[in-house]
């Protein structure tokens, strides 16, 4: 009887060792209280047209119903691997410790909230036969709410590998690759260490192979990472995270025209965080960094950035520099789509941002009727006076990003449609 267990224990163990050497993709998916969307991005995994795969989901301390979620799929799927963190380490330590457990020839990130076709790993995979190829991306779709968005970044990445500058978790990873050019996810930075992975990343690859009829989508929430509105720690995060790219870009062995491509992207993400941050120091420290970054650049007169601003750069002129920004329109404010069959338009707030939706109703010949804001401050109504109507000829700009959602809300309980009766800003 001891001999039949031990012979049956051995098969078992050679089953796994050549299981686990025909793994084609490894998925790290790093979990905490993730509960509310957990069944969803599972079974776009488990459900995978492509069957070779390692689905490692890393609990990082969770202390909902996480962890139960994730022991019943891994009872009826044996490709998941359930690893505990003993101590809440975030993202980035989550998908490292994956990382050291993958076993496939490729790699691929998902977020716990989002989910993936169901042919998106064979897809991708496919592309991988054509050669040693060490990257090849999919596509995406990101929902806010019941607002779908799509994107032309492929396109322009069949152009120049060095637009793959966002959207990591749409590619997979030759495994070999990451482990010669030592490219993991940085402990240390609590926004951004996905930009870090995927400069060093496109830099380093052969070719980035793209594949455009399938789609990872995006899940957008309020309490999501891109926030929008900055605090100082996400500040220093974000703009830690460009220190280091820069850094990496001077190291490196990279054409003039790659590096602007590049440099351009990070450098001039310090506008959205100047418009993103409310209190004034925050706005003074990324004057300051936006002069430091600049002087890392090794190309400063090939930046196609406004003429004023490079004059307040080339002179390090923090002060004027902070003006100028704080007087020009906020050209990274979303822009704004609406219903010009309708006989009155209204924003909704009378902020700094309303300042950008003012300059678009201008620039686009839209007379704006009046300004809603609910403290009443001068020259606003009260939103209930126009809700209340019960004729809607009127559209409703919401002008503020921080409050956007709150707002959409109160205007969706009036029965109104966003689209046809309200837009929002979606960053």
């Amino acid at each position: 009887m001891l001999l039949k267990l031990f012979f049956l224990k051995n098969v078992l163990m050679r089953f796994k060792e050549i299981y686990m050497s025909n793994i084609k993709v490894s998925i790290i998916v790093p979990v905490y209280n993730g509960e509310k969307w957990l069944n969803r991005c599972l079974r776009s995994l488990v459900n995978q047209t492509l069957k070779e795969l390692q689905i490692i989901c890393v609990n990082d301390c969770s202390s909902d119903n996480s962890l139960v979620i994730l022991q019943e799929y891994a009872k009826k799927d044996k490709r998941i691997t359930i690893k505990n963190l003993k101590k809440n380490g975030g993202e980035s330590v989550a998908r490292n410790n994956g990382l050291k457990i993958a076993k496939g020839e490729y790699i691929a990130f998902v977020d716990q909230d989002d989910y993936i076709d169901l042919n998106f790993y064979e897809k991708l995979y496919e592309r991988t036969r054509n050669g040693n190829i060490d990257i090849v991306k999919g596509d995406v779709k990101r929902y806010d709410k019941r607002i779908e968005t799509t994107f032309d970044l492929n396109s322009k990445i069949i152009e120049n590998k060095f637009y793959f500058h966002t959207h990591w978790w749409t590619a997979i990873y030759k495994a070999s690759f990451l482990r010669i050019n030592n490219i993991r996810l940085r402990e240390d930075i609590i926004m951004g260490a996905d930009h870090i992975f995927l400069v060093k990343a496109v830099a380093n690859a052969n070719k980035v192979m793209i594949v455009n009829d399938t789609f990872y989508y995006q899940i957008k929430r309020m309490n999501s990472g891109c926030s929008k509105v900055f605090n100082c720690k996400k500040m220093n995060s974000e703009f830690k995270t460009r220190f280091y790219i820069f850094d990496y870009l001077n190291k490196i062995k990279i054409s003039k025209n790659n590096y602007i491509i590049m440099y351009k992207i990070y450098f001039l993400y310090f506008l959205t965080c100047f418009n993103k941050s409310e209190a004034q120091r925050n706005k003074e420290f990324v004057c300051d960094c936006a002069m430091k970054l600049y002087e890392m650049c090794k190309y400063k007169n090939f930046l196609d950035v406004n003429e004023d601003i490079l004059y307040c750069l080339n002179n390090n002129d923090k002060d004027k520099l902070f003006t100028l920004l704080t007087s020009l329109p906020d050209i990274t404010y979303p822009t704004v789509k609406l219903n010009i069959q309708k006989k009155y338009i209204y924003v909704w707030g009378k902020g700094r941002d309303s300042e950008s939706v003012v300059w678009q109703c201008k620039k686009n010949k839209w007379e704006i009727t009046n300004f809603l804001d609910s403290s009443r401050m001068a020259g606003t109504v009260s939103p209930a006076k126009i809700l209340e109507k019960k004729t809607k000829n009127y559209f409703i700009i919401i002008s503020s990003r921080k409050y956007c959602d709150e707002i959409a809300e109160t205007c969706e309980n009036s029965g109104l449609k966003e689209g046809l009766d309200f837009w929002k800003p979606i960053n």
